[in-house]
């Protein structure tokens, strides 16, 4: 038993360690290093950097989740941008209605082929499901409950009669 505890306490300091080493914070926040900003697709550092001159902060800062990489089996990916995982200093990118998202097609090689779709909305999910590009969007507001699926048709975004799809997965 005592074994188990101290490779219990060391897993859970190491994986504190490796936090820290990551540039993870403590409170999930934590400031996009240049190398880090380099490291994303340029539509994602353009977005951010859009992000941080509206706001007028100094420093972008950033929590796990910000970005979400779907890939699509022709090679592509879909990036989806969650900017309640972005700090603005001063809440432009929430509103009542919810915070700015955006959705973008992608190249393997992280060149943007074509923004298909930006709002403000509580929270945007991403799936290929059954051979298809879904995206559930949440506009629920307070006590009402509010929900769109969007199916991708090859050259913009319908309305999906197939309400279960990303639930399933």
């Amino acid at each position: 038993m005592l074994k188990l505890a101290l490779a219990l306490a060391f897993c859970l300091a190491a994986a504190d360690a490796q936090a820290r080493a990551s540039g993870i914070a403590q409170d999930g926040w934590s400031k996009l290093s240049a190398a880090q900003m380099h490291r994303l697709p340029q539509a994602v550092r353009l977005a951010l950097h859009q992000a941080q001159a509206g706001c007028g902060a100094e420093a972008i800062r950033v929590r796990n989740g910000f970005v979400t990489y779907l890939p699509i089996p022709d090679g592509q990916q879909l990036i989806t941008i969650h900017f309640e995982h972005v700090e603005c200093d001063n809440g432009k990118l929430c509103a009542p209605a919810g915070c700015l998202h955006r959705v973008l097609f992608s190249s393997a090689d992280g060149k943007v082929q074509r923004d298909i779709w930006r709002g403000n909305v509580r929270e945007i999910n991403t799936a290929f499901f059954a051979g298809n590009l879904l995206i559930e969007i949440d506009f629920s507001q307070g006590a009402s409950i509010c929900s769109r699926q969007l199916k991708w048709n090859g050259k913009s975004l319908q309305i999906s009669t197939s309400r279960e799809a990303i639930r399933a997965r």
